[in-house]
């Protein structure tokens, strides 16, 4: 399980986190993040350490659905499909 603490609002203070259970971010983006999925898109781009297309998918690939996972409690206020102002 990917942990959304990148991308996260601090507080929550839920027994799954204490119990060192991944954050999945229901808590919400803290209020300077427009997006949280794009947010923890950024933070994993981040720590990739490689320029290799075939190294780079094989450390993404274990993550089994990006969207479901970055946007599970934000899809509706993402900014996926939108057009910016």
């Amino acid at each position: 399980m990917v942990c959304m603490g990148p991308a996260t609002r601090a507080g929550c203070g839920a027994k799954c986190v204490q119990a060192g259970v991944p954050c999945r971010g229901c808590y919400g983006p803290p209020a300077n993040v427009r997006d949280q999925g794009a947010k923890m898109a950024s933070a994993i781009a981040g720590v990739i350490d490689s320029d290799d297309p075939a190294e780079v998918q094989a450390l993404i690939d274990p993550i089994p659905d990006a969207i479901g996972t970055f946007y599970r409690f934000t899809l509706p206020s993402s900014t996926l499909r939108r057009r910016q102002p």
